[in-house]
Protein backbone atom coordinates (compact mmCIF):
# COMPACT_ATOMS: atom_id res chain seq x y z
CA UNK A 1 0.00 0.00 0.00
CA UNK A 2 1.12 3.67 -0.85
CA UNK A 3 -1.02 5.22 1.76
CA UNK A 4 -2.45 2.53 4.11
CA UNK A 5 -3.94 5.06 6.54
CA UNK A 6 -6.15 7.12 3.42
CA UNK A 7 -7.17 3.99 2.09
CA UNK A 8 -8.94 2.79 5.33
CA UNK A 9 -10.30 6.12 5.50
CA UNK A 10 -11.53 5.54 1.91
CA UNK A 11 -12.70 1.64 2.25
CA UNK A 12 -14.58 2.72 5.72
CA UNK A 13 -15.73 6.34 4.73
CA UNK A 14 -17.72 5.22 0.95
CA UNK A 15 -19.12 1.85 3.30
CA UNK A 16 -20.78 4.16 5.46
CA UNK A 17 -21.49 6.02 2.47
CA UNK A 18 -23.03 3.21 0.56
CA UNK A 19 -24.97 2.01 3.87
CA UNK A 20 -26.46 5.47 4.42
CA UNK A 21 -27.77 5.37 0.65
CA UNK A 22 -29.84 2.28 0.97
CA UNK A 23 -31.73 3.23 4.22
CA UNK A 24 -32.06 6.93 2.74
CA UNK A 25 -33.80 4.96 0.12
CA UNK A 26 -35.42 2.42 1.97
CA UNK A 27 -36.91 5.35 4.69
CA UNK A 28 -37.71 7.43 1.56
CA UNK A 29 -39.74 5.24 0.12
CA UNK A 30 -41.95 3.92 2.92
CA UNK A 31 -42.78 7.39 4.20
CA UNK A 32 -43.83 8.42 0.31
CA UNK A 33 -46.20 5.35 0.49
CA UNK A 34 -47.19 6.58 3.81
CA UNK A 35 -47.73 9.64 2.22
CA UNK A 36 -49.63 8.90 -0.71
CA UNK A 37 -50.63 4.83 -0.40
CA UNK A 38 -49.96 4.43 -4.15
CA UNK A 39 -46.60 2.44 -5.48
CA UNK A 40 -46.37 4.59 -8.81
CA UNK A 41 -44.62 7.18 -6.35
CA UNK A 42 -42.18 5.06 -5.05
CA UNK A 43 -41.24 3.33 -8.18
CA UNK A 44 -40.23 7.17 -9.18
CA UNK A 45 -37.54 6.97 -6.66
CA UNK A 46 -35.23 4.65 -8.44
CA UNK A 47 -36.18 6.08 -11.63
CA UNK A 48 -35.27 9.75 -10.84
CA UNK A 49 -32.01 8.31 -9.25
CA UNK A 50 -31.06 6.02 -12.15
CA UNK A 51 -31.60 9.32 -14.76
CA UNK A 52 -29.43 11.45 -12.34
CA UNK A 53 -26.85 9.19 -12.03
CA UNK A 54 -26.74 9.30 -15.79
CA UNK A 55 -26.76 12.93 -17.00
CA UNK A 56 -24.12 13.37 -13.52
CA UNK A 57 -22.00 10.86 -15.38
CA UNK A 58 -21.78 12.59 -18.39
CA UNK A 59 -21.34 16.62 -16.94
CA UNK A 60 -18.86 15.01 -14.09
CA UNK A 61 -15.86 15.41 -16.82
CA UNK A 62 -15.73 19.60 -16.19
CA UNK A 63 -15.96 19.00 -12.62
CA UNK A 64 -13.11 16.29 -12.61
CA UNK A 65 -10.75 18.90 -14.84
CA UNK A 66 -11.01 21.47 -12.55
CA UNK A 67 -10.84 19.58 -8.89
CA UNK A 68 -8.61 17.34 -7.27
CA UNK A 69 -10.14 14.04 -6.90
CA UNK A 70 -10.39 13.45 -3.18
CA UNK A 71 -11.70 17.34 -2.92
CA UNK A 72 -14.68 16.46 -5.48
CA UNK A 73 -14.89 13.34 -3.47
CA UNK A 74 -15.32 15.19 -0.20
CA UNK A 75 -17.24 18.24 -1.24
CA UNK A 76 -19.90 16.23 -3.17
CA UNK A 77 -20.24 13.98 0.45
CA UNK A 78 -20.69 17.08 2.76
CA UNK A 79 -23.68 18.11 -0.03
CA UNK A 80 -24.92 14.89 0.39
CA UNK A 81 -24.94 15.18 3.82
CA UNK A 82 -26.28 19.12 3.71
CA UNK A 83 -29.19 17.35 1.59
CA UNK A 84 -29.86 14.40 3.91
CA UNK A 85 -30.15 16.99 6.46
CA UNK A 86 -32.97 19.23 4.58
CA UNK A 87 -34.68 15.60 3.75
CA UNK A 88 -35.14 15.03 7.90
CA UNK A 89 -36.27 18.35 8.68
CA UNK A 90 -38.86 18.87 5.83
CA UNK A 91 -40.52 15.23 6.65
CA UNK A 92 -40.19 16.24 10.46
CA UNK A 93 -41.44 19.80 10.39
CA UNK A 94 -43.26 20.62 6.96
CA UNK A 95 -44.47 17.58 5.03
CA UNK A 96 -47.80 17.84 3.89
CA UNK A 97 -48.17 21.24 3.94
CA UNK A 98 -45.63 21.46 1.02
CA UNK A 99 -45.33 18.82 -2.24
CA UNK A 100 -43.85 15.88 -2.59
CA UNK A 101 -41.61 17.07 -5.22
CA UNK A 102 -39.58 19.03 -2.46
CA UNK A 103 -38.21 15.39 -1.72
CA UNK A 104 -38.06 14.20 -5.09
CA UNK A 105 -36.16 17.00 -5.71
CA UNK A 106 -33.94 15.85 -2.46
CA UNK A 107 -33.24 12.49 -4.25
CA UNK A 108 -32.27 13.32 -7.60
CA UNK A 109 -29.80 16.21 -5.90
CA UNK A 110 -27.64 13.14 -3.51
CA UNK A 111 -28.37 10.74 -6.65
CA UNK A 112 -26.56 13.41 -8.83
CA UNK A 113 -23.32 14.09 -6.30
CA UNK A 114 -23.21 10.31 -6.16
CA UNK A 115 -22.41 10.25 -10.40
CA UNK A 116 -19.43 12.53 -8.94
CA UNK A 117 -18.20 10.66 -6.45
CA UNK A 118 -18.01 7.51 -7.75
CA UNK A 119 -15.65 8.22 -10.45
CA UNK A 120 -13.73 9.92 -8.28
CA UNK A 121 -13.47 7.14 -5.94
CA UNK A 122 -12.39 4.29 -8.20
CA UNK A 123 -9.99 6.59 -9.54
CA UNK A 124 -8.21 7.36 -6.63
CA UNK A 125 -7.38 3.50 -5.42
CA UNK A 126 -4.36 3.69 -7.76
CA UNK A 127 -2.78 6.30 -6.28
CA UNK A 128 -3.67 4.68 -3.00
CA UNK A 129 -2.41 1.33 -3.61
CA UNK A 130 0.56 -0.07 -5.41
CA UNK A 131 0.04 -1.55 -8.74
CA UNK A 132 0.74 -5.09 -7.82
CA UNK A 133 -2.07 -4.63 -5.15
CA UNK A 134 -4.71 -2.75 -7.40
CA UNK A 135 -6.66 -6.68 -7.54
CA UNK A 136 -6.48 -7.42 -4.10
CA UNK A 137 -7.57 -3.77 -3.34
CA UNK A 138 -10.64 -3.79 -5.92
CA UNK A 139 -11.34 -7.79 -4.58
CA UNK A 140 -11.81 -5.83 -0.80
CA UNK A 141 -13.90 -2.80 -2.14
CA UNK A 142 -16.55 -5.06 -4.42
CA UNK A 143 -16.98 -7.55 -1.50
CA UNK A 144 -17.42 -5.24 1.23
CA UNK A 145 -19.37 -3.09 -0.60
CA UNK A 146 -22.44 -5.75 -2.43
CA UNK A 147 -22.22 -6.95 0.98
CA UNK A 148 -23.33 -3.75 2.51
CA UNK A 149 -26.11 -3.44 -0.99
CA UNK A 150 -27.44 -7.08 0.42
CA UNK A 151 -27.69 -6.86 4.08
CA UNK A 152 -28.60 -3.12 3.40
CA UNK A 153 -31.88 -3.62 1.74
CA UNK A 154 -32.75 -6.46 4.73
CA UNK A 155 -31.94 -4.50 7.71
CA UNK A 156 -33.39 -1.11 5.90
CA UNK A 157 -36.69 -2.89 5.97
CA UNK A 158 -36.00 -4.12 9.35
CA UNK A 159 -34.95 -0.48 10.33
CA UNK A 160 -38.25 1.17 9.01
CA UNK A 161 -40.44 -1.52 10.72
CA UNK A 162 -39.01 -0.76 13.80
CA UNK A 163 -38.15 2.97 14.01
CA UNK A 164 -39.85 4.37 11.33
CA UNK A 165 -39.09 5.93 8.19
CA UNK A 166 -38.66 9.57 9.93
CA UNK A 167 -35.53 8.04 12.03
CA UNK A 168 -33.99 6.14 9.13
CA UNK A 169 -33.35 9.00 7.55
CA UNK A 170 -32.14 10.84 11.00
CA UNK A 171 -29.44 7.82 11.10
CA UNK A 172 -28.74 8.33 7.22
CA UNK A 173 -27.72 12.06 8.26
CA UNK A 174 -25.33 10.40 11.17
CA UNK A 175 -23.67 7.78 8.50
CA UNK A 176 -23.31 10.77 5.95
CA UNK A 177 -21.53 13.03 8.66
CA UNK A 178 -19.00 10.37 9.43
CA UNK A 179 -18.20 9.94 6.16
CA UNK A 180 -17.48 13.31 5.03
CA UNK A 181 -15.64 13.18 8.19
CA UNK A 182 -13.65 10.41 6.34
CA UNK A 183 -13.12 11.90 3.34
CA UNK A 184 -11.73 14.93 4.25
CA UNK A 185 -9.03 13.26 6.33
CA UNK A 186 -8.45 11.52 3.21
CA UNK A 187 -4.50 12.52 2.47
CA UNK A 188 -3.48 11.82 -1.70
CA UNK A 189 -0.09 12.70 -3.76
CA UNK A 190 -0.07 14.56 -6.84
CA UNK A 191 -3.85 14.72 -6.63
CA UNK A 192 -4.31 17.75 -8.64
CA UNK A 193 -5.71 18.74 -12.57
CA UNK A 194 -2.70 19.39 -14.88
CA UNK A 195 -4.70 19.33 -17.93
CA UNK A 196 -4.65 23.23 -17.95
CA UNK A 197 -4.54 22.98 -21.92
CA UNK A 198 -7.83 21.65 -23.26
CA UNK A 199 -9.08 23.57 -26.09
CA UNK A 200 -13.18 23.40 -24.79
CA UNK A 201 -15.55 22.20 -22.69
CA UNK A 202 -17.05 20.05 -25.04
CA UNK A 203 -13.15 18.90 -25.42
CA UNK A 204 -13.08 17.69 -21.80
CA UNK A 205 -16.71 15.98 -21.64
CA UNK A 206 -15.09 13.68 -24.67
CA UNK A 207 -11.84 12.92 -23.51
CA UNK A 208 -13.02 9.90 -21.36
CA UNK A 209 -15.25 8.50 -24.25
CA UNK A 210 -12.07 9.65 -26.59
CA UNK A 211 -9.94 7.11 -24.21
CA UNK A 212 -12.25 4.39 -24.30
CA UNK A 213 -12.69 4.41 -28.09
CA UNK A 214 -8.94 4.36 -28.53
CA UNK A 215 -8.05 1.96 -26.43
CA UNK A 216 -9.09 -1.41 -28.07
CA UNK A 217 -9.14 -3.48 -24.09
CA UNK A 218 -11.55 -0.50 -22.59
CA UNK A 219 -13.60 -0.41 -25.56
CA UNK A 220 -14.21 -3.82 -25.19
CA UNK A 221 -15.01 -4.04 -21.71
CA UNK A 222 -17.23 -0.87 -22.28
CA UNK A 223 -19.00 -2.77 -24.63
CA UNK A 224 -19.77 -5.73 -22.39
CA UNK A 225 -20.58 -3.63 -19.47
CA UNK A 226 -23.28 -2.26 -21.75
CA UNK A 227 -24.46 -5.94 -22.55
CA UNK A 228 -24.13 -6.75 -18.90
CA UNK A 229 -26.44 -3.67 -17.55
CA UNK A 230 -29.07 -5.17 -20.04
CA UNK A 231 -28.92 -8.55 -18.86
CA UNK A 232 -28.54 -8.10 -15.05
CA UNK A 233 -31.77 -6.78 -14.23
CA UNK A 234 -33.08 -9.75 -13.97
CA UNK A 235 -32.02 -9.84 -11.13
CA UNK A 236 -33.90 -6.78 -9.29
CA UNK A 237 -36.08 -7.44 -6.92
CA UNK A 238 -39.36 -7.44 -8.79
CA UNK A 239 -38.24 -10.07 -10.96
CA UNK A 240 -36.28 -11.93 -8.67
CA UNK A 241 -39.69 -11.72 -6.68
CA UNK A 242 -41.84 -13.18 -9.95
CA UNK A 243 -39.14 -15.66 -10.58
CA UNK A 244 -39.27 -17.67 -7.14
CA UNK A 245 -42.92 -17.39 -6.65
CA UNK A 246 -43.40 -18.60 -11.02
CA UNK A 247 -40.21 -20.88 -11.72
CA UNK A 248 -38.73 -21.98 -8.60
CA UNK A 249 -43.02 -22.48 -6.80
CA UNK A 250 -41.67 -21.55 -3.12
CA UNK A 251 -42.50 -19.00 -0.91
CA UNK A 252 -41.08 -15.76 -0.36
CA UNK A 253 -38.98 -16.68 2.24
CA UNK A 254 -36.49 -18.38 -1.04
CA UNK A 255 -35.88 -15.10 -2.37
CA UNK A 256 -34.02 -13.96 0.43
CA UNK A 257 -32.09 -16.93 0.69
CA UNK A 258 -30.99 -16.58 -3.30
CA UNK A 259 -29.81 -12.94 -2.23
CA UNK A 260 -28.13 -14.87 0.82
CA UNK A 261 -26.39 -17.31 -1.45
CA UNK A 262 -25.10 -14.53 -3.80
CA UNK A 263 -23.72 -12.58 -1.08
CA UNK A 264 -22.07 -15.74 0.22
CA UNK A 265 -20.46 -15.83 -3.13
CA UNK A 266 -19.06 -12.49 -3.15
CA UNK A 267 -17.67 -12.91 0.05
CA UNK A 268 -16.02 -16.25 -1.37
CA UNK A 269 -14.73 -14.26 -4.44
CA UNK A 270 -13.61 -11.67 -1.90
CA UNK A 271 -11.49 -13.86 -0.14
CA UNK A 272 -10.13 -15.80 -3.02
CA UNK A 273 -9.27 -12.11 -4.64
CA UNK A 274 -7.36 -11.12 -1.49
CA UNK A 275 -5.61 -14.47 -0.95
CA UNK A 276 -4.12 -15.36 -4.76
CA UNK A 277 -4.06 -11.39 -5.99
CA UNK A 278 -0.75 -11.85 -7.22
CA UNK A 279 -1.64 -15.14 -9.27
CA UNK A 280 -4.87 -13.57 -10.18
CA UNK A 281 -3.20 -10.28 -11.44
CA UNK A 282 -1.17 -12.47 -13.46
CA UNK A 283 -4.26 -14.38 -15.71
CA UNK A 284 -6.37 -11.40 -15.76
CA UNK A 285 -7.49 -12.40 -19.22
CA UNK A 286 -8.28 -15.74 -17.69
CA UNK A 287 -10.60 -14.50 -14.79
CA UNK A 288 -12.45 -11.89 -16.67
CA UNK A 289 -12.98 -14.32 -19.29
CA UNK A 290 -13.79 -17.06 -17.37
CA UNK A 291 -16.07 -15.41 -15.07
CA UNK A 292 -18.07 -14.23 -18.19
CA UNK A 293 -18.34 -17.69 -18.88
CA UNK A 294 -19.53 -19.08 -15.32
CA UNK A 295 -22.00 -16.08 -15.24
CA UNK A 296 -23.54 -16.66 -18.75
CA UNK A 297 -23.94 -21.00 -17.80
CA UNK A 298 -25.65 -20.20 -14.26
CA UNK A 299 -28.03 -17.62 -15.77
CA UNK A 300 -28.87 -19.96 -18.90
CA UNK A 301 -29.58 -22.68 -16.04
CA UNK A 302 -31.56 -20.47 -13.82
CA UNK A 303 -33.91 -19.97 -17.01
CA UNK A 304 -34.28 -24.03 -17.34
CA UNK A 305 -34.42 -25.20 -13.78
CA UNK A 306 -37.25 -25.37 -11.11
CA UNK A 307 -35.33 -27.05 -8.06
CA UNK A 308 -34.61 -24.48 -5.35
CA UNK A 309 -31.93 -25.84 -3.74
CA UNK A 310 -30.14 -26.02 -7.42
CA UNK A 311 -30.95 -21.96 -7.89
CA UNK A 312 -29.19 -21.50 -5.05
CA UNK A 313 -25.97 -22.88 -6.13
CA UNK A 314 -26.14 -21.24 -9.32
CA UNK A 315 -26.69 -18.30 -7.27
CA UNK A 316 -23.32 -18.74 -5.23
CA UNK A 317 -21.58 -19.30 -8.31
CA UNK A 318 -22.71 -16.21 -10.20
CA UNK A 319 -21.80 -14.28 -7.15
CA UNK A 320 -18.40 -15.85 -7.31
CA UNK A 321 -18.06 -15.42 -11.15
CA UNK A 322 -19.57 -11.55 -11.10
CA UNK A 323 -17.61 -10.14 -8.69
CA UNK A 324 -14.27 -11.56 -9.84
CA UNK A 325 -14.72 -11.02 -13.10
CA UNK A 326 -15.37 -7.57 -11.96
CA UNK A 327 -12.81 -7.28 -10.09
CA UNK A 328 -10.68 -8.41 -13.36
CA UNK A 329 -12.30 -5.77 -15.29
CA UNK A 330 -11.85 -3.04 -12.88
CA UNK A 331 -8.27 -3.95 -12.08
CA UNK A 332 -7.78 -3.39 -16.07
CA UNK A 333 -8.90 -0.43 -16.67
CA UNK A 334 -6.90 0.76 -13.50
CA UNK A 335 -3.43 -0.24 -14.97
CA UNK A 336 -4.94 0.63 -18.83
CA UNK A 337 -5.35 4.35 -18.00
CA UNK A 338 -3.19 7.15 -16.24
CA UNK A 339 -4.19 8.61 -12.83
CA UNK A 340 -5.11 12.19 -14.77
CA UNK A 341 -7.60 10.25 -16.96
CA UNK A 342 -9.25 7.48 -14.93
CA UNK A 343 -11.54 9.64 -13.39
CA UNK A 344 -13.10 10.49 -16.98
CA UNK A 345 -13.25 6.98 -18.51
CA UNK A 346 -15.11 5.37 -14.87
CA UNK A 347 -17.44 8.71 -15.26
CA UNK A 348 -18.18 7.61 -19.11
CA UNK A 349 -18.74 3.96 -18.23
CA UNK A 350 -20.92 4.87 -15.60
CA UNK A 351 -23.24 6.75 -17.71
CA UNK A 352 -23.46 3.80 -20.05
CA UNK A 353 -24.46 1.36 -17.29
CA UNK A 354 -26.66 3.56 -15.38
CA UNK A 355 -28.49 4.81 -18.64
CA UNK A 356 -28.85 1.36 -20.32
CA UNK A 357 -29.73 -0.02 -16.80
CA UNK A 358 -32.65 2.21 -16.36
CA UNK A 359 -34.28 1.30 -19.72
CA UNK A 360 -33.10 -2.07 -19.82
CA UNK A 361 -35.09 -2.23 -16.02
CA UNK A 362 -38.50 -0.95 -17.44
CA UNK A 363 -38.14 -3.23 -20.98
CA UNK A 364 -37.67 -6.15 -19.12
CA UNK A 365 -40.04 -5.50 -16.15
CA UNK A 366 -42.70 -5.54 -19.22
CA UNK A 367 -41.07 -8.43 -20.93
CA UNK A 368 -41.29 -10.50 -17.66
CA UNK A 369 -45.20 -9.23 -17.87
CA UNK A 370 -45.38 -10.62 -21.23
CA UNK A 371 -43.78 -14.13 -21.53
CA UNK A 372 -42.83 -14.72 -17.83
CA UNK A 373 -39.21 -14.47 -15.16
CA UNK A 374 -38.53 -17.81 -17.28
CA UNK A 375 -38.22 -15.78 -20.42
CA UNK A 376 -36.33 -13.09 -19.20
CA UNK A 377 -33.60 -15.16 -17.71
CA UNK A 378 -33.11 -17.07 -20.87
CA UNK A 379 -33.02 -13.45 -23.14
CA UNK A 380 -30.61 -11.90 -20.08
CA UNK A 381 -28.51 -15.46 -20.67
CA UNK A 382 -28.28 -15.15 -23.92
CA UNK A 383 -27.20 -11.81 -23.98
CA UNK A 384 -24.60 -12.79 -20.92
CA UNK A 385 -23.26 -15.54 -23.40
CA UNK A 386 -22.68 -13.30 -26.30
CA UNK A 387 -20.60 -10.99 -24.14
CA UNK A 388 -18.62 -14.07 -23.49
CA UNK A 389 -18.02 -15.01 -26.34
CA UNK A 390 -16.79 -11.68 -27.47
CA UNK A 391 -14.83 -11.85 -24.91
CA UNK A 392 -13.53 -15.20 -25.81
CA UNK A 393 -12.80 -14.45 -29.26
CA UNK A 394 -11.51 -10.92 -29.12
CA UNK A 395 -9.20 -11.93 -25.48
CA UNK A 396 -6.04 -10.84 -27.31
CA UNK A 397 -7.32 -7.23 -26.96
CA UNK A 398 -7.25 -7.86 -22.81
CA UNK A 399 -3.72 -6.71 -22.58
CA UNK A 400 -1.87 -3.56 -21.18
CA UNK A 401 0.54 -1.96 -22.80
CA UNK A 402 2.81 -0.17 -20.58
CA UNK A 403 4.59 1.70 -22.97
CA UNK A 404 0.68 3.40 -23.90
CA UNK A 405 -0.11 4.56 -19.88
CA UNK A 406 1.54 8.01 -19.17
CA UNK A 407 1.47 8.16 -15.52
CA UNK A 408 0.47 11.40 -13.67
CA UNK A 409 3.85 12.28 -12.58
CA UNK A 410 5.12 12.56 -16.07
CA UNK A 411 1.82 14.38 -17.50
CA UNK A 412 2.95 16.72 -14.37
CA UNK A 413 6.30 17.00 -15.49
CA UNK A 414 5.21 17.51 -19.52
CA UNK A 415 2.24 19.71 -18.71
Amino acid sequence: MVNKQSFRFLWIGQSLANAADVLYIVGIMAIIYAETGAAIYMALVPFFITTSRFLSGILAPLLLDRYSLKGLLAYSQLGKTILALSMVLFVSFFLGSYPLAVLFVMVIGIAFLDGWASPAQHALIPQLVERNQLLKANGFLATIFEIIQLVGWAASGVFVALIGGKWVLWLTFFLFVLSTVMMFLLSVPNDKRVNEKRSSRQAGMKEGWRIIWQTPSLRMISGVQFIEAIANVVWVAAIMYVYVEQVLQVGEQWWGYMNASFALGCMIAGTLSLKYSQLLTKHLKMVIVGGACIVSGATLLLSGISTPWLALILSLSYGIANVLKAVGQDTLVQMSVSDSKLSKVYAAQESVIFGTFGLATLLMGYITDIYGPRFSFLLAGLLLLLSAIWLLVSRARLTVNDDEVVTSSEEIILG
